[in-house]
């Protein structure tokens, strides 16, 4: 299992799906990219580690967990800004096409 020698957590924030652009590691000195959904910051980077964890090559993810939370100063990821406070009033989130996106460039150990 290879480690994380060096990342960016970059938080897109709440986006429209169909207005989402995306992340990428082009004209950047990263080698990998990942961007995370969910209901909140939270939720989006757990997404984003899964992904890490999944993918190739196969990433220590506790190590970058550990790594992003101190360099967040965090003792747990944030729960907000939470979507539905980004959706109209009255909105209940089903179907409105609002994410919270969260995105993780990284690179591996050779």
């Amino acid at each position: 299992m290879q480690r994380v020698t060096e990342y960016e957590l970059i938080n897109h924030g709440i986006e429209h799906s169909q207005y989402f652009q995306g992340c990428r590691v082009a004209s950047t000195l990263y080698r990998h990219v990942v961007t995370g959904i969910g209901n909140n910051p939270a939720e989006a980077i757990d997404d984003c580690l899964e992904q890490v964890a999944t993918g190739e090559p196969s990433v220590d993810t506790e190590a970058l967990e550990k790594r992003i939370l101190a360099d967040g100063g965090w003792e747990f990821f944030p729960e907000t800004p939470a979507l539905c406070d980004g959706c109209e009033p009255d909105c209940n989130c089903d179907g409105c096409e609002l994410n919270y996106y969260v995105s993780i460039r990284y690179n591996v150990a050779d």
